[in-house]
């Protein structure tokens, strides 16, 4: 968070040790230790209890300290004798966010980014809003934004977040692809990934995964995915292959297990499905339903009508397997 106050430059009585307080509080907030800048930021306000950049600072020390409805008081405060200044109405804005309040958050937000509209933090957190409040406005923000910044930037994976938690998958897909080239990482290309399977192109989403193992090659949630990747396209040897990977580097990803043991089924090998069964309900107890759904099915199954049993037979295979 940008601290932006509006000291002045002709130092009389007092404004020295202003000065010199904002400095020190700035300086304790960039050495993480917050509670000496709230204990700066306080004895500023005991001195200058209607200034309003020593309101800012209160909100901003609030606001690192995980107190939102502090920083939004604070920050309300200080908008109230400068309403148009840029980093307070940020900082209302993000504690409005951090309250859940996206309607507030979106006003301070739009208002930021109206009075400095090459600045992207503005922008791009008004776009993140505008999509908390109205998912229908997705494609407008997004051609809007695009068309203001059209330069690669990472702030585009929070818009790719966003855009991913309203399943909006055409535009994460653009969104996180905008990211990506900005700054590659495994997990923008995981998230890329899901997003490319959830429009159904496995071997594009299976093609991202691939790419996040080369930049990291001990995620096991990237090797998880490329197995639902595979197991989706019906692969199930290469499916498989990528879930023990994912279990040799996680060993307690009972999920892993599970689709495992049901690639296994798949390939006619029961023996080692139950196997792979049992160990994801020792894992995850609450598997036990899918596993039975599963048994059942596929080219080679059983059918057993005392679940009870069958649990019990099930956890005893996946013991020896260990």
């Amino acid at each position: 968070m940008v601290f932006e106050s509006d000291i002045p430059e002709r130092h009389v009585s007092g404004i020295d040790d202003r000065v010199r307080g904002f400095a020190e509080a700035l300086k304790a907030l960039a050495d993480g230790t917050d509670a000496k800048a709230a204990d700066i930021a306080g004895s500023l306000l005991l001195r200058w209890p209607e200034d309003a950049g020593v309101h800012q600072l209160m909100a901003t020390v609030a606001l690192r300290r995980s107190k939102p409805a502090d920083a939004e008081r604070w920050a309300l405060t200080s908008l109230a004798s400068r309403p148009d200044h840029f980093a307070t109405l940020m900082l209302a804005a993000h504690a409005a966010r951090a309250l859940g309040n996206w309607p507030g958050a979106l006003e301070k937000f739009r208002r930021a980014a109206e009075l400095e509209p090459t600045r992207p933090e503005a922008a791009f957190n008004s776009a993140i809003a505008s999509l908390a409040v109205d998912p229908r406005q997705a494609p407008v923000v997004f051609d809007d934004l695009s068309r203001r910044f059209p330069d690669p930037s990472s702030a585009w994976a929070e818009v790719g977040g966003a855009l991913e938690r309203n399943r909006q998958w055409e535009l994460a897909v653009e969104a996180f692809a905008l990211a990506i080239r900005a700054q590659p990482n495994a997990n923008l290309y995981i998230r890329y990934g899901s997003a490319l399977q959830s429009l159904g192109l496995r071997a594009e989403a299976a093609a991202a995964y691939h790419q996040a193992l080369q930049l990291d090659p001990a995620s096991a949630e990237a090797l998880f995915k490329l197995g639902l990747a595979y197991q989706d396209s019906r692969h199930p040897d290469l499916a498989a292959d990528a879930y023990r990977r994912a279990l040799a580097l996680r060993p307690n990803l009972a999920e892993a297990e599970t689709n495992l043991g049901v690639v296994l089924q798949e390939q006619g090998d029961l023996a080692a499905a139950k196997q792979a069964y049992g160990r994801a309900i020792a894992l995850m107890p609450s598997a036990f339903g899918r596993v039975a759904q599963a048994l059942t099915t596929s080219p080679k199954g059983e059918l057993w009508l005392d679940l009870a049993a069958l649990r019990a037979h099930l956890s005893e295979l996946g013991r020896v397997s260990r």
